[in-house]
């Protein structure tokens, strides 16, 4: 299901975007470069269409494209030639994942027309579980609906205003990505780093500023192993409102911190991540952001306690005010 954010009008809107940001502003002691970012993009696909040769649309200026499920409805607009979320156009939506799954409707095919029809409601059309509704430049909008499977598993479609019922496909309605965080690049870090590898390491923990060099060899080990093992793969947010911040206690007067300059691969680079509350109730997941993101990622709380250093009491939920 798409991420969901929930605004209460143009005030609460305003007060978000002004508190809104990476993190607030970095207080790094380091003037490394911060080091890159790793993008995950699921891979792309291209519908197989084979046998659906009878032209149903043909959209080449797409405004609007919109789909819905009885658990989901996506919005989704195209602006100067990129495909952005209806709700926040700051949200990274891989373009490329998009463009293939909108092709697929913006140049429909059908597999056969329906003659004779009669009722919609023999083929599921009445009331749709799943609808697409685009609008386009040239040729207006377009409302589709799609029903029941027929004997060859092909669904039936028809077009709002239209007589005609078709079947397409069931790869086209496969096409339809309801998973929100496989259409949106995400943040996350790919390293590998020893003890060797850092250089110096400042640590702030309930308001405690730590700091740790190279001799540090048992700290700057579990802070090796904590940047290993950061690889953020799920999120709460791909763009942190500032209520979203302090809900996760992210914001500066809440969050603990860590900021890390090391060597990779000859380079010097840092790091500094910003650690907030529990996810969860059995303290088993945090939230956390990286300098330089606006996305909260959810990480183990065992790869916190690597990376801040911290004592077992200090990583349970038990400790949280």
């Amino acid at each position: 299901m798409r991420q969901k954010k929930i605004v209460s009008g143009a005030v609460v809107m305003a007060l978000g975007l002004m508190l809104a940001g990476c993190s607030g502003g970095k207080a790094s002691f380091s003037e490394a470069p911060q080091t890159e970012f790793k993008e995950l993009r699921d891979e792309s696909f291209s519908a197989d269409m084979t046998g659906a040769e009878i032209p149903v649309l043909a959209l080449e200026k797409p405004i609007d494209f919109c789909y819905s499920s009885p658990e989901a409805e996506m919005l989704f607009k195209m602006e100067d030639g990129v495909w952005q979320d209806a709700t926040d156009k700051e949200i990274p939506i891989d373009q490329e994942r998009f463009q293939a799954m909108a092709d697929v409707f913006l140049n429909l095919r059908a597999v056969s027309e329906v003659e004779n029809a009669g009722d919609l409601d023999q083929y599921g059309l009445d009331d749709a579980d799943h609808s697409v509704y685009i609008t386009d430049g040239e040729k207006g909008e377009k409302y589709l609906f799609i029903g029941d499977a027929d004997p060859d598993g092909n669904y039936y479609m028809t077009i709002e205003e239209s007589e005609n019922i078709y079947t397409i496909k069931p790869e086209a309605l496969d096409a339809l990505v309801f998973d929100y965080d496989s259409l949106v690049v995400r943040d996350s870090l790919d390293l590998t780093a020893s003890a060797g590898d850092l250089i110096k390491a400042v640590t702030v923990v309930d308001g405690k500023t730590v700091s740790y060099k190279t001799a540090d060899t048992e700290a700057m080990t579990r802070i090796a192993a904590g940047m290993t093992a950061l690889k953020p793969q799920e999120f709460a947010s791909f763009h942190a409102t500032g209520p979203e911040l302090t809900s996760a206690g992210l914001t500066e007067d809440q969050r603990m911190t860590l900021d890390v300059e090391f060597s990779n691969g000859g380079n010097t680079e840092s790091l500094t991540v910003y650690v907030g509350n529990f996810v969860d109730v059995m303290g088993e997941k945090r939230y956390l952001q990286m300098e330089g993101s606006n996305m909260i990622a959810i990480v183990d709380a065992a790869v916190i306690g690597d990376l801040l250093n911290l004592t077992e009491e200090q990583n349970s939920i038990q400790n949280t005010k």
